[in-house]
């Protein structure tokens, strides 16, 4: 799998769809996925997941478990070996004050830490410019 990172609005997608020849009817959105009750997202019809982070907001929104983060942390470490994820950075400026900050910017670090270690390539997009991190 592959990972792409950057701040919001950066170019990310773009230049995802560009490197990896992406239809955007490829391209499922963190933001719509049905999580209910749970539920693991379906991405078996998908190259590519654009806004990981917002998957990651919806799940700790969720109150899912450790466990079933987890689950789902297993889930995209499982996906195909040219399945691209793209997610904003989040963890830069101060630590947030409420839980809910807290949790989110944690469980996106720690989601971002995992797939880094196994994916194929790791690139970073700052002002639409890409720099391979892996």
């Amino acid at each position: 799998m592959f990972l792409v990172i950057g701040g919001s609005h950066q170019g990310k997608m773009a230049w995802a769809q560009q490197q990896f020849n992406l239809p955007a009817d490829k391209i499922a959105d963190g933001e719509l996925l049905d999580i209910s009750a749970g539920k693991m997202p379906d991405l078996s019809a998908y190259q590519a997941l654009y806004g990981l982070h917002n998957l990651l907001r919806r799940v700790v929104e969720a109150d899912w478990t450790d466990e079933q983060a987890e689950a789902l942390q297993a889930e995209l470490l499982r996906l195909p070996t040219d399945f691209v994820l793209i997610c904003d950075e989040v963890g830069a400026g101060l630590v947030p004050v409420e839980h809910f900050g807290r949790a989110y910017r944690e469980l996106v670090g720690r989601t971002c830490c995992l797939l880094a270690k196994e994916a194929e390539g790791v690139w970073r997009i700052f002002c639409g410019l890409p720099q391979r991190i892996k």
